[in-house]
């Protein structure tokens, strides 16, 4: 049985009387006729606005200490050759460690670094070769650490004894890896000075880290080859093992790598050059431009501005909705290079080239998968805007888990044929 609120009740027995009192009157004295015309309420649906277009390509981005870190390089046709590396500093738990009461019984038997990978971007066709260096200069104190940083490692002993993350045949399987390393680095921990292993400051001194990172990957003839790696430092399947006898007693110690452990990762393009990137970005804000790209960890954000939307006189947005549709020629071979998951969206500064404040996120449109396209709420920012709450200098669209993935999309611009975009608004104005 249905049920009905008490003023939907009250508006039946409402209409109930006021049709009783106009039984023997004029049909044309009832309904929207009783007002005069000039005083009606108008409901409108306009998707005409002008909509300009800027790729944008920014400084970097901050991946200190994020949820994912990123290894891996990968060649895109579009969008150049992407390189990431993470930097990472494994830890000790409590204090003064001890391996054994004495050092002459100790032997290394391996020390061993797993990782629980948790994403791909990328072809699962190519396994990548590893290059693991231990880092030699210290993680900075002061936490600013974004994609274009980076410390000096030793370069020269690569650790990682030439093992390939190889994943091919198996798309869409993650798990963890464990690689073990070169004995030097487990013998170097395991006769440690027991001055270096009194507290994790005092060993995250003494042993300052792992970079890691891939070989560069052979650029194919007819597909994109490579792809990068996320692996989650928080999970309880990401530590560093020394396995070793103490006399003839097997043991094994887990350096952790936890939510507390120092970490980022950078992030590099090179090879854009002519490519579909280098054109967007160096291409101008007008209407005719033919798409417009955004990318995740790889510093590209988009401006879109809609300066005709401010000759809106309404008396009420109902509804405001930006729709971006993606060009689906861009996925790359095997459809390789999914879209971000998210868009946000950004009140741009003066400027047009950057958010007035990182900090406020005005609104959020996931990607469909079925429409190919991302449809993003602009009811309350344009309702804003309008009444002089917020800027109207345009906005900018940021990929959501910006530091965390790679993945990028190729949009529809104004000047496109079919794909153009389109702010959709309903609308309520009241009479003059």
């Amino acid at each position: 049985m249905k049920r009905y609120s008490g003023a939907w009740l009250l508006s039946v027995t409402t209409a109930a009387m006021l049709l009783f009192q106009t039984a023997c009157t004029s049909p044309n004295d009832a309904g929207e006729e009783v007002l005069p015309q000039d005083e009606n309420i108008t409901g409108h649906y306009l998707d005409t606005f002008g909509i300009y277009m800027k790729t944008l390509r920014i400084d970097s981005v901050q991946t200190y200490k994020l949820s994912r870190c990123l290894f891996g390089n990968y060649y895109d046709d579009q969008f150049g050759h992407i390189f990431a590396e993470t930097y990472i500093q494994p830890r000790v738990a409590g204090s003064n460690l001890t391996f054994g009461a004495d050092p002459a019984k100790l032997s290394l038997d391996s020390i061993v670094l797993t990782l629980d990978l948790t994403g791909f971007y990328g072809r699962y066709d190519d396994p990548l070769p590893l290059n693991i260096f231990e880092i030699t200069e210290a993680f900075p104190t002061d936490s600013s650490l974004y994609s274009q940083s980076r410390l000096d490692s030793d370069s020269t002993y690569d650790l990682s004894r030439g093992y390939k993350v190889d994943f091919s045949g198996r798309a869409g399987f993650f798990d963890f890896i464990g690689i073990r390393l070169d004995d030097s680095l487990g013998r170097k921990l395991l006769y440690a000075n027991p001055t270096d292993l009194a507290s994790n400051d005092a060993f995250t001194a003494f042993f300052k880290g792992l970079r890691i990172l891939t070989q560069s990957a052979s650029l194919g003839t007819t597909r994109e080859p490579g792809g990068v790696f996320a692996f989650d430092p928080r999970s309880e399947k990401s530590f560093l093992t020394l396995h070793y006898k103490d006399s003839t007693a097997t043991k094994k110690y887990v350096f952790p790598i936890n939510a507390n452990s120092e970490r980022f990762h950078h992030i590099e393009r090179n090879d854009a050059a002519g490519k579909l990137i280098d054109q967007v970005v160096n291409g101008p804000t007008d209407l005719n431009t033919t798409y417009g790209c955004v990318e995740a960890g790889a510093l590209v954000q988009l401006y879109v501005g809609i300066p005709s939307m401010k000759s809106l006189d309404p008396a009420i947005i109902n509804r405001a909705t930006l729709v971006l549709k993606i060009d689906q020629q861009y996925f790359g071979s095997l459809e390789r290079f999914d879209p971000p998951s998210e868009l946000y969206l950004f009140v741009s500064d003066s400027t047009h080239s950057k958010p007035e404040n990182y900090n406020v996120i005005n609104s959020t449109g996931s990607y469909n998968k079925a429409t190919y396209e991302y449809r993003i709420p602009m009811t309350n920012t344009l309702q804003q805007i309008l009444k002089g709450t917020l800027s109207d200098e345009g906005f900018i669209l940021v990929p959501g888990e910006n530091g965390i993935t790679l993945n990028r999309v190729v949009l529809g611009g104004p000047g496109h044929p079919t794909l153009s975009p389109r702010l959709e608004v309903i609308y309520t104005s009241l009479p003059e």
